[in-house]
């Protein structure tokens, strides 16, 4: 079902990954594409995928959702290539993988601008032109960091803390124009950055034995991919304000008992 036909919808860090696959999900249920990133080619890639597999439109726009300026001609792009604007999916995101006393401030300022200013950024941009339509949905992809440290990432950890907070506050606000605000939290997911991020035992053992996690894997990008277009879609016209977690099972678990003695 084309759930989403006839609708416009942004992708930020569209060019791989988690990006690429919410991007692709959108494009199974008939919206047309703005895909966003800093990276031309790789947009362009994408963007072929999607026209191949399921013959919609979908244009590029290259900018740094941290800047200003490169946001508001993205938006101002998009709508005047498409006409509107009824979806927005904050996706954009870095990692800065440094032990807390190490953290440099160019590394904090980098992941805060692209992971937390950016989608503020994006989402007060886009909700102006909403609102002048009637409405529409936004979706940030927030994770489960934002409810507890893993590992030597803080800046990533409060960016995304920061991003589950903006999206209750801007689902509050901007409900009365008709537009929802939620966020999808995702767990470990299988994707590029991941492969990069941890070492070749590591994903091994999270691809094979993951026994933090209680159904025992990573999460698949589809899976992520499929909550993110529910919440675009008029299925989802009563749900604002809420953060889902894609995390098979993750966040269910404390993990304390498990980690008990025997004895």
């Amino acid at each position: 079902m084309l759930a989403l036909a006839g609708k416009v919808a942004i992708v930020t860090g569209a060019g791989r990954g988690l990006g690429a696959g919410i991007a692709l999900g959108l494009g199974s249920r008939g919206a047309t594409l703005a895909l966003v990133g800093r990276t031309r080619e790789s947009l362009l890639e994408v963007a072929e995928t999607i026209r191949t597999k399921h013959a919609v439109a979908a244009s590029v726009h290259t900018g740094d959702v941290g800047v200003e300026g490169d946001v508001e001609r993205v938006i101002e792009e998009i709508v005047s290539q498409h006409g509107k604007l009824d979806i927005l999916v904050n996706n954009a995101g870095i990692v800065d993988q440094a032990a807390f006393l190490d953290i440099q401030p160019s590394g904090w300022i980098s992941v805060i601008s692209t992971n937390l200013s950016g989608a503020f950024f994006m989402t007060q941009r886009a909700a102006r032109r909403m609102r002048q339509s009637g409405g529409g949905s936004i979706i940030n992809i927030a994770s489960i960091d934002a409810y507890g440290a893993d590992g030597p990432q803080a800046s990533y950890t409060a960016a995304k803390a920061g991003l589950v907070g903006l999206t209750k506050a801007a689902a509050t606000e901007l409900a009365a124009f008709g537009i929802r605000v939620n966020s999808v939290s995702p767990g470990w997911t299988r994707t590029k950055m991941v492969e990069e991020f941890v070492s070749p035992s590591a994903l091994n053992h999270m691809l094979e034995a993951f026994s933090r996690v209680p159904m025992r894997r990573m999460v698949e990008i589809p899976e992520v991919a499929a909550a993110v277009t529910f919440l675009a879609s008029s299925e989802a016209s009563g749900i604002t304000g809420i953060d889902i977690p894609v995390d098979c099972g993750t966040l269910a678990n404390l993990f304390v008992y498990e980690t008990l003695p025997t004895e």
